[in-house]
């Protein structure tokens, strides 16, 4: 065979000359017979040529996957008429010009020379892409074989076999291929690149080649419930709200850009991203784990929290503010600062149960359920006042551990006097923990705000399953919130001067206000028999192609942030506003015997399940309030003063 340097010479430089150069010299003086270097990478039986094969329905060329053509001119195995259908020697048909493929070559795309091989390749790679296109490997594929490199490509990146001029279904005229190397903003992707193109002589134009052959469907490891279909503008239906990409998150910019979606769970992905190998940023440790909390992060308080479990119980996991010595041999009785009579150790198994369900009695420090796993409780003997063990421990006087050497102080407040936390903004009637500080010099002024137990010694970090990155385990820490900084749950802008939770990832720049890291996972509504679950992201829904609308606004939800759904009843409501779990859960009623100036009688704090029962005070109706009454006299009374003005 005669040397093919000074054959390439005489034609352009561009690599596609070469490439067309090569291949056809390379036809134009080979043998019967494949080169036996190709023919042992690609099968175990020689390889002969058939000048006219009348191709069968459905017979695919081994090299490109490619329909073979009625009558082509391709290479098959010497056994090919001999073995039975069933075996692999039946369809090894390779078209000519791919068995002309050569062994090695250069391409623009990468800085390193390229070999020849089948797939699957005879070495572990992790991927199985093209990594200029992104389509699943199958056929005839070039990889670098260059140490630690992944590198792979396709046969269609390569060339563009038989596809000189194409009629793209999305676009009006024909396109005709440019085998030169071009720079430009690709009218697809709408990303500049480098790359072989194709052109409309018609109007202006111009997609990258790698665009071109981008698959109509397409799996990703990002989503895995439905492949991704190729779509050539944002559909209109989903314009009404600003979409991000699921994978880097930032926005779709131009409703025109061609991106990969799944309808049926509103996922939209970059053509890049999509196509692209997952990014590890530099973190390779935890890259090929697939894990939802990795164990480096166990230790962690991990939100949402199951139903019935206390914060303030996985809070205190670890805590320097607990004597372990108090834990461990809890003395019999105690005289606790918050009530007036003493208090005696008791066992959570004398709570008092019905055949139907358990009832536990409730803590007045946290106003939460004291169950067995809490241990050990306070009880008092003369009243209905009870405390948790590690509630009754709970420091009166403590340091704002944000450095700033300023006193938090715990205050056991009336029974009936219900507050709001500065925090998680719930209603409390439970201990009450004042932190005080002093306001600007132009104020002059001091402030206070008031913390429920929990939310005063919340975990500097925490893992929340709205927010993981797969290459890495991540977690939210507690930070100050920037300026114009908005909140990733709820879309609304958080106060500067206020503590948020932040991702730690890498360029990622998520923040949380702590009210929404602490909402519940599940919560009752009055308007449906099932339980409403936490939705974080739209593909937690599962087949709901249709938009999500709010049942008690009637404005559709952007799914871009969290919201509540019922799946079984296609029931949804937005975050805030239009859903308020009961407000009044942390609240404990029961109290009798209050005796305030403006009735004679002893009154009773419950909350008022009846209606048309108008405010002594205020003359509003009390139904679905906390209230204060006298059932002999009928005086009810708000608990909240607030509630009548």
């Amino acid at each position: 065979m005669k040397s093919l340097r000074p054959y390439i010479k005489v034609y352009s430089p561009n690599f596609v000359t070469k490439f067309i150069c090569l291949v056809n010299y390379i036809m134009l003086y080979s043998e019967v017979m494949i080169s036996s270097d190709l023919a042992s990478r690609v099968h175990r039986h020689q390889l002969i040529k058939n000048e006219d094969y009348h191709a069968r329905e459905g017979d695919l060329c081994y090299g490109c996957g490619l329909l073979l053509h009625e009558s082509s001119s391709i290479y098959h195995c010497t056994y090919f008429r001999t073995n039975a259908e069933e075996d692999d020697c039946a369809h090894v048909l390779i078209h000519k010009t791919c068995a002309h493929l050569p062994t090695k070559l250069k391409h623009p795309s990468h800085k390193h020379e390229l070999e020849l091989s089948e797939r699957p390749l005879s070495f572990p790679i992790s991927r199985d892409k093209c990594d200029v296109c992104g389509i699943t490997l199958k056929w005839f594929t070039y990889y670098c074989g260059f140490y630690k490199s992944e590198f792979q490509i396709c046969l269609a990146c390569i060339i563009p076999f038989n596809k000189i001029t194409i009629h793209p279904p999305y676009h009006p005229h024909k396109l005709t291929f440019l085998a030169n190397l071009a720079t430009f903003r690709c009218d697809g992707c709408h990303e500049v690149d480098t790359d072989f193109s194709y052109m409309c002589y018609t109007c202006p134009f111009w997609i990258h080649l790698k665009c071109s052959n981008l698959p109509p469907l397409l799996s990703c490891d990002i989503h895995h419930k439905h492949p991704l279909r190729l779509t050539y503008y944002l559909p209109e239906n989903y314009r009404r709200f600003q979409q991000s990409c699921r994978i880097c998150r930032q926005y779709l910019r131009d409703p025109r850009d061609w991106l990969y979606h799944c309808p049926d769970c509103r996922f939209f992905a970059h053509i890049k991203c999509a196509t692209s190998p997952p990014k590890s940023h530099g973190d390779t440790k935890y890259a090929n784990q697939d894990y939802s909390i990795h164990k480096s992060l166990s230790g962690l308080v991990q939100l949402p929290l199951p139903e019935h479990e206390s914060l303030l119980r996985h809070c205190i996991k670890g805590s320097t503010l607990w004597s372990k010595d108090a834990a461990l041999t809890p003395p019999d009785q105690i005289n606790h600062w918050s009530h007036e009579h003493k208090l005696l150790l008791k066992n959570p198994s004398v709570a008092s149960t019905t055949s139907e369900e358990e009832i536990w009695p409730i803590c007045n420090g946290c106003i939460e359920s004291i169950t067995i796993k809490d241990g050990a409780f306070y009880e008092c003997g003369e009243c209905d006042y009870i405390l948790h063990g590690y509630c009754a421990h709970f420091p009166q006087e403590m340091s704002d551990r944000a450095g700033y050497r300023r006193k938090i102080v715990a205050i056991q407040p009336r029974v009936h006097d219900i507050w709001s936390c500065a925090r998680c903004k719930g209603f409390r009637n439970g201990t009450q923990m004042r932190y005080t500080y002093e306001g600007d010099y132009a104020q002059k002024s001091t402030i206070e705000r008031n913390f429920d137990s929990a939310c005063v010694i919340l975990p500097e970090r925490i893992v929340h399953k709205a927010h993981q990155h797969k290459s890495r385990p991540n977690y939210f820490f507690r930070a100050s919130a920037g300026e114009n900084t908005t909140c990733s749950a709820c879309n609304q802008t958080l106060d500067g001067f206020d503590i948020c939770y932040a991702c730690n990832g890498f360029e990622c720049f998520r923040c949380i206000h702590i009210e929404c890291a602490l909402k519940p996972l599940r919560v009752e509504h009055r308007w449906d028999p099932h339980p409403l679950h936490l939705i974080t992201s739209a593909e937690e829904v599962i087949d709901h192609p249709h938009e999500f609308q709010c049942e008690f606004c009637s404005e559709e939800i952007d799914t871009n942030y969290w919201f509540y759904h019922c799946s079984v009843c296609d029931l949804s409501f937005h975050f805030k506003g239009c859903i308020d779990p009961f407000p009044y859960s942390k609240v404990k009623f029961g109290a009798s015997n209050i005796m305030l100036d403006a009735h004679q009688h002893g009154l009773s704090f419950l909350l008022n399940k009846k209606k048309h029962q108008p405010c002594h005070r205020c003359h509003k109706d009390t139904f679905g309030r906390p209230v204060l009454e006298c059932i002999p006299c009928k005086f009810v009374q708000h608990a909240q003063p607030e509630l009548c003005t």
